[in-house]
């Protein structure tokens, strides 16, 4: 029982550092505004975060949450279990898939001019994406919160 609130304390803390570093990110962009040096700046800060906080606290929340399964008195067919997983891989692969990608483009636009035409519609994109994803974590979250199923 001791290791399950151990791991219960790790998963939970481990996802409000995974979520709150990714919804920073929004304010930060917006401080910066259109000035080429500090949107550059706040870019590779945003980057920095995902990769060392974010992303390593999101894995640490996948791997607490599979050894309390494992441990505890719950099982992977239950279905909001079932749901969580299959939507956070399903935001993992988006990430990897469409928005790093998109993250990068949208550096490399602002490096060359954060007041083109192509900055601005790869910016609302990643915008997009950003809250897409901030989204789809709120309903792991309350999957998560009220095990409804």
């Amino acid at each position: 029982m001791l290791l399950f609130l151990a791991l219960k304390v790790v998963h939970i803390a481990s996802a409000i550092v995974a979520v709150g570093s990714n919804v920073t990110s929004v304010f930060w962009l917006d401080r910066a505004g259109r000035d080429r040096d500090r949107l550059v700046w706040v870019l590779g800060g945003v980057r920095r975060l995902d990769k060392r906080i974010a992303n390593p606290a999101y894995i640490v929340v996948l791997l607490s949450g599979i050894v309390m399964v494992v441990t505890g008195g719950y099982r992977f067919g239950q279905g909001w279990i079932a749901t969580a997983i299959f939507l956070y891989v399903l935001t993992a692969a988006f990430g990897i898939f469409a928005f790093t990608p998109a993250v990068r483009l949208q550096r490399a636009e602002a490096a060359a001019d954060p007041t083109s035409a192509a900055y601005a519609r790869i910016a609302r994109r990643t915008w997009w994406y950003s809250w897409l994803t901030t989204g789809v974590i709120v309903v792991i979250i309350i999957l998560m919160v009220t095990q409804p199923f």
